[in-house]
């Protein structure tokens, strides 16, 4: 069995159709058995009513022409008028005589003509005439027929000469029982085509009432089910099935207004949702910005903290040189001037002062070094004037040309004509005169040295001086402002150079970076403000130029 059939088998239509048409097959039957049982016993009652009828018929005509029952041949003709081979086919009459002083049962016509006698011995005769009213019988012949016979009794003979008689009728059945056997062939044959007929109607009945209105709903619920909330079962029957589509219908119109609510409110928490999602993300941008200015505060902090550490580094610097310069220029100075009585004595000769002239000569050499020192200690007071920057650096570059010279590096100086910048022009030397040193010191073998001044958008001088040397290595890169931290080796540098030059840019208002690569060079950017800017970071720093 394939699926289809047995899907079908399954449903309700089915099930519905099949149990119809087993109650129908079976009510047809039996109404078919019913109906022939009724007319074969219709027949039968037919055939009794006519066996009686008949009878009476005989005895009325017997009692009409032979009252004394007397049974002349006119009786016998009434018998044989009466006798029909199709219907009534045997009429026998039977008296009582007495024979030798004993009564016996005589046949005294028969509707055959053939007289005969029934001996005393024969009881149910004697019976049969002792009835009180007639009686019918159904019953079979030898010969497979089957016959109503009629008994009824006839009373006659003249008064004080009563006679007793016994009329028995046989019907014959055939001709109805061919009428009933072709009835019942007929039905037999229209049994099948009026089943068919019934299963067809039965088949077009329930396909209109119950297949069509269930496939009706449920093709509603599958296109429901899918997520149609259109869907409806259009049936306008009043029956159960209407009831169940119309209150599928209110359910599916229930369900359709739940689910308008539902995105209705799905669309307002989506609302909820994209608002507070908006306000998060403004909450996370600002926690962010300010995430990023707490940062930039913190940097700041620890910037402060260690220039706030460097200056403390700087002052006690300043405190211990001035006190080795006092310290130390004292002696100095006695010495200094015990020095020069020898070398006006008119005893020492020349030999002697040419020597005394030297220790007098590195002893100022000395001075110099601890007033300079004593000048690192004090605070950096710029003396301000506009210094064009072409001419100051054309003079160091002359300064420098001999030491470039010998340690193989060219100079490249990139510069406007209109570069003037109000500052402290002793103190910018200083700068250069550092930037350049260290320069020198990063390219023992030699190299090239390139200075770039140019406007900036901020209408700052920006300054880039750059250098082809060992470079910085970048652990270090951050430690190279601090005071006292030097990347050259002992005795050769102080470790003041760049901390000195960050100190001067700073009090003329710029700012000052290293950017270097180890193995490939450095380059120093450092800003001034312009002539205007200057003026007003004088202005507020509260500085007369």
């Amino acid at each position: 069995m394939n699926t289809k059939a047995r899907l079908w088998f399954q449903s309700l239509n089915a099930k519905l159709f099949l149990v119809m048409a087993i109650l129908t097959t079976i009510l047809t039957i039996a109404a078919a058995v019913s109906t022939i049982g009724g007319f074969k016993r219709s027949i039968e009652s037919y055939a009794k009513d006519l066996a009686i009828g008949t009878a009476r018929g005989i005895i009325e005509d017997i009692k009409r022409l032979d009252p004394e029952l007397k049974f002349s041949r006119e009786t016998a003709e009434i018998l044989a008028s009466w006798t029909n081979p199709e219907s009534v086919y045997q009429i026998d009459i039977f008296k009582t005589a007495i024979s030798d002083g004993e009564s016996y049962i005589e046949v005294w016509a028969t509707s055959k003509n053939r007289p005969e006698e029934v001996f005393k011995n024969d009881d149910d005769i004697r019976r049969m005439m002792e009835l009180p009213g007639e009686r019918a019988e159904l019953i079979t012949l030898n010969s497979g027929q089957t016959v109503w016979r009629v008994y009824i009794p006839i009373q006659g003979g003249r008064p004080g000469r009563e006679i007793r008689a016994l009329l028995r009728v046989y019907c014959n059945l055939d001709r109805w029982n061919s009428v009933w056997k072709s009835t019942y062939s007929f039905t037999i044959k229209m049994l099948p085509i009026v089943l068919l007929l019934e299963f067809a109607l039965l088949w077009a009945l329930t396909f209109a009432f119950v297949r069509r209105p269930m496939r009706k709903i449920l093709m509603a619920m599958k296109s429901l089910g899918e997520g149609d909330s259109s869907a409806r079962a259009n049936l306008s029957s009043r029956d159960e099935l209407g009831q169940i589509a119309r209150r599928f219908n209110t359910m599916a119109d229930e369900l359709q207004g739940m689910s308008q609510e539902r995105e209705a409110l799905l669309s307002e928490i989506q609302g909820f949702n994209a608002t507070l999602q908006e306000r998060i993300d403004a909450a996370l941008s600002d926690l962010q910005t300010k995430n990023k200015e707490l940062e930039l505060l913190m940097e700041r902090v620890s910037l402060l903290r260690e220039e706030l550490s460097q200056q403390e580094r700087l002052a006690v610097a300043g405190q211990l040189t001035a006190a080795f310069a006092h310290e130390v220029g004292t002696p100095l100075n006695l010495v200094n001037s015990h020095l020069q009585l020898l070398i006006g004595e008119q005893s020492t000769d020349n030999r002697t002062r040419d020597r005394l002239n030297t220790i007098h000569l590195q002893i100022d050499r000395v001075g110099e070094i601890v007033r300079k020192l004593l000048e690192l200690t004090r605070p950096i007071e710029p003396k301000r004037e506009p210094v064009q920057i072409l001419l100051l650096l054309e003079e160091l570059q002359r300064l420098w040309a001999p030491t470039l010279a010998a340690r193989k590096v060219r100079l490249q100086v990139k510069i406007q004509d209109d570069c003037i910048i109000r500052m402290d022009r002793k103190q910018l030397e200083q700068v250069f005169i550092n930037l350049v040193n260290n320069a020198l010191d990063a390219m023992p073998d030699g190299g090239s040295i390139d200075i770039d001044v140019a406007q900036n958008r901020s209408l700052e001088w920006e300054f880039v001086l750059s250098d082809t040397g060992t470079g910085i290595p970048a652990e270090i890169l951050n430690k190279v402002f601090k005071p006292m931290f030097s990347t050259k080796p002992e005795g050769k540098g102080t470790g003041l150079g760049l901390a000195i030059c960050r100190e001067i840019i700073k009090a003329h208002g710029g700012e000052i970076r290293i950017d270097s690569t180890e193995g490939h060079g450095t380059a120093v950017r450092f800003t001034l403000p312009g002539d205007d800017q200057t003026r007003a970071f004088n202005s507020q720093q509260g500085v007369t130029p």
